[in-house]
């Protein structure tokens, strides 16, 4: 099975014989992953999912390819930390052209993956080459980010607040957005658990109330009756960005809670629940939790006050709160890639002043 496939791969990629392409399949020690994946050591295939889940490597040669089923999301390809192109895959196995020269050359590559994708797995095949591939491994601290479309980057590409669905997707990148630019910042790797419209006890609007984030803590994926089993760095830090789809939208009458107060009350307790899960999987790493400021009433950061005071009471380990400031410029009124900026640089000020990550 997996010589058939990698004889059409071949052909797709249109190498010559003699090239002796080879076959590297994705669960190889020499390719490297940042976020949670799922190695499949029977079928060689990793399967992954979160937004800014990232393949890096090192690759000498001529010609590279990747097969997968990417379900229909997109990928920022880098040679040597420069951005080269987006990758938008389609529905099932297909073989995706990465680079193609006339001479062989070194590089660095790195896949990132821009976008969310729902209730689906995206798997990796294998790579096919001409050249030689090796391993790029690096002692840093990981941080795991906690968060909701701002976590995920939706329309940070954008530059404008209205948008349509498609100028929304293609403008939404992960590797732009605060999580990634302050593990950057601060020298480490990060992974992130980011669903777009969740909140920590109810969702934008009120809707789906199926699902909540905390639903997807220990999820491989943004799926919701996916699979718990999977890999990923142990977090030195782990940095929670939730409350703005929980407090941006009026309480609807068929929703569980009587008033503002009653779910206020509510979702203090969630996130001390949230907060003591976090800890025990962890071993008790230090903890920041993201507010800003929510026209008209400020609740966002009000509830943040007051679950800082019940932890006390409760005699909980304390947390740090960081103010997100954006103008919120982009689609949606998402912040910007320059907007992310300014949050990453102000967080990774925190950490570093706080003395948050080991030396």
């Amino acid at each position: 099975m997996k010589t058939v496939k990698g004889l059409l791969l071949l052909a797709a990629m249109g190498l010559a014989a003699e090239a002796q392409a080879a076959r590297i399949e994705a669960t190889d020690h020499r390719l490297n992953y940042e976020g949670r994946i799922v190695r499949d050591w029977v079928k060689q295939d990793v399967r992954l999912n979160w937004p800014a889940t990232r393949l890096i490597f090192r690759f000498e040669g001529r010609e590279l390819a990747i097969a997968m089923d990417g379900q229909q999301s997109q990928f920022d390809l880098l040679l040597d930390g420069q951005l080269q192109g987006v990758i938008k895959t389609g529905q099932g196995m297909h073989t995706y052209p990465l680079l193609q020269w006339q001479a062989s050359r070194s590089v660095k590559v790195e896949l990132v993956k821009r976008t969310e994708t729902y209730d689906a797995m995206l798997t990796l095949d294998a790579l096919i080459t001409d050249g030689v591939v090796s391993a790029i491994w690096q002692q840093k601290p990981h941080l795991l980010f906690v968060g909701d479309s701002i976590s995920a980057g939706m329309g940070s590409e954008s530059n404008k607040r209205e948008c349509s669905w498609e100028e929304n997707l293609n403008s939404s990148n992960a590797r732009l957005a605060f999580p990634a630019k302050t593990a950057a910042l601060l020298g480490a790797t990060h992974s992130q658990v980011s669903y777009s419209g969740l909140g920590l006890l109810r969702n934008w609007g009120g809707n789906q109330p199926h699902h909540a984030l905390p639903h997807y803590l220990d999820k491989a994926g943004a799926v919701y009756q996916g699979g718990t089993d999977f890999e990923s760095q142990h977090p030195a830090l782990i940095v929670v960005e939730v409350g703005t789809n929980d407090f941006s939208s009026e309480l609807q009458p068929q929703e569980p809670w009587p008033d503002q107060e009653a779910f206020q009350q509510a979702w203090i307790d969630g996130y001390v629940e949230l907060l003591r899960d976090l800890r025990q999987r962890y071993d008790s790493p230090p903890i920041i939790l993201m507010g800003q400021y929510l026209w008209p009433h400020d609740r966002l950061n009000q509830t943040l006050a007051r679950l800082q005071q019940q932890l006390a009471l409760l005699g909980e380990p304390p947390v740090l709160i960081e103010q997100m400031r954006s103008e919120n410029s982009g689609c949606l009124w998402h912040p910007t890639a320059a907007e992310h900026d300014g949050i990453a640089a102000s967080l990774a000020g925190l950490i570093r002043q706080q003395g948050l990550l080991p030396e």
